[in-house]
């Protein structure tokens, strides 16, 4: 977001935390329809981006905790956070992943930096369900 102030920016990360917020219910919903409940085991995929390396990396010492993170270059300035909790997975209640999807958007914003994407995968189910499905439908 080059060039642009620092008010834009925070404003541009909570439009896309309302954002994540509705594709959330949804994810849930095509999961539950795929006949994931709170104990199917789930591996989770991430992506988040921010506008300097330094904030991306910082954001990622943190989830580094419960994840395994790498840090790339992204198309123009930005920098992307990828993360995974393969090869482990765990189980998630509707409100748990609710409460996940908060949490990745705030500790994000904590960084300066929008929590972007992520899919989860029932492997027992062989079933996917990515947000980029239902992007910008709010």
């Amino acid at each position: 977001m080059e060039g642009e102030t620092q008010r834009e920016w925070v404003e541009y990360r909570q439009r896309k935390r309302a954002e994540r917020l509705f594709e959330a219910a949804q994810v849930w919903s095509a999961l539950a329809a795929g006949g994931v409940d709170a104990e199917t085991v789930l591996a989770i995929d991430f992506v988040d981006f921010g506008p300097s390396q330094t904030q991306v990396e910082k954001l990622g010492q943190h989830l580094a905790e419960n994840c395994t993170v790498t840090t790339e270059a992204g198309p123009g300035d930005y920098w992307l956070l990828k993360g995974t909790t393969r090869p482990y997975g765990l189980t998630l209640s509707a409100a748990d992943h609710l409460a996940w999807v908060e949490f990745m958007c705030d500790v994000a914003a904590d960084y300066g930096c929008v929590f972007s994407t992520w899919s989860m995968s029932a492997p027992s189910l062989d079933l996917t369900v990515s947000s980029e499905t239902f992007e910008g439908g709010s």
